[in-house]
């Protein structure tokens, strides 16, 4: 496993009811990930979040609001989390809906900021 998905996985073990993290570039292409859930469906959960992070900082840079820092989507079943780490790379933390939001978003900010220092 590569330094960046044992931040990964150090940040999913630290959240109870974390399935899975990925960390990816501006296109939303995994640079490494770590899941309780299949590879491939972290990495698509990455993508698709991608997509929205780059659509909203474009829209909010259009009307001087600056960019996205993070973002939070919370579904019927699961809550992602998706964070800037530095221009042009986010991590995005997918948890079970009855995850303590305030562990996640800590543990999500601790791990960009550990990746950040790792790049």
């Amino acid at each position: 496993m590569t330094t960046f998905g044992e931040i990964l996985k150090s940040m999913v073990e630290r959240v109870p009811g974390a399935v899975g993290a990925v960390f990816s570039d501006w296109e939303g292409e995994p640079v490494d990930q770590f899941a309780h859930i299949e590879p491939l469906d972290i990495q698509l959960v990455g993508a698709h979040w991608g997509v929205v992070w780059s659509q909203a900082t474009t829209r909010l840079s259009r009307h001087g609001l600056g960019a996205v820092e993070e973002l939070l989507i919370e579904g019927e079943r699961a809550i992602v989390i998706v964070r800037l780490v530095t221009e042009g790379y986010f991590v995005v933390l997918a948890t079970k809906r009855d995850v303590h939001l305030a562990t996640a978003l800590r543990e999500l900010q601790r791990g960009a900021e550990t990746l950040r220092a790792e790049m």
